[in-house]
């Protein structure tokens, strides 16, 4: 597996594993105002995070195949952590935050944890910074990592 930045090449395919992680993980966990919402807003924002002015955003490649995204915004929000089905639990989305968290210097990070992937970050370090919530249908938990 390799981590590299995203090119304006890599769009499509990113947003391609995006969608599919989504359609199994996080829609089902959405009304259907929810679901709308994330269709129609969420998704077509990954085309921002393409935006090295305020995005840093990476993908994870194996067998010439996106398996993972990840973007961290202005330094300190994750705005997206993405593992394809396949191989979640195997260890790429730990390895896509190491990476991402190695490229700022900010000493807080947040971030809107999908109810799902909550798990993942507790166990990552990250702490429930406030109560699940839901805005338009998509439920979230607000969560942060405090780093020495």
């Amino acid at each position: 597996m390799q981590i590299s930045k995203v090119t304006w090449q890599d769009l499509e395919e990113v947003e391609e594993m995006v969608r599919s992680v989504s359609e199994q993980d996080v829609l089902p966990l959405f009304n259907e105002l929810g679901k709308s919402e994330y269709l129609s807003r969420v998704l077509p924002d990954i085309k921002k995070t393409f935006d090295e002015s305020c995005f840093y955003s990476v993908k994870l490649v194996s067998d010439q195949r996106a398996i993972g995204f990840a973007a961290l915004r202005d330094g300190n929000y994750l705005t997206h952590l993405f593992v394809a089905k396949e191989v979640q639990g195997q260890g790429a989305g730990r390895l896509l935050l190491d990476h991402v968290l190695t490229q700022t210097l900010e000493k807080e990070i947040s971030l809107r944890s999908s109810v799902n992937a909550k798990a993942f970050y507790l166990a990552y370090g990250f702490e429930v910074t406030g109560v699940e919530s839901e805005f338009n249908g998509i439920r979230f938990v607000p969560m942060g990592l405090i780093r020495g």
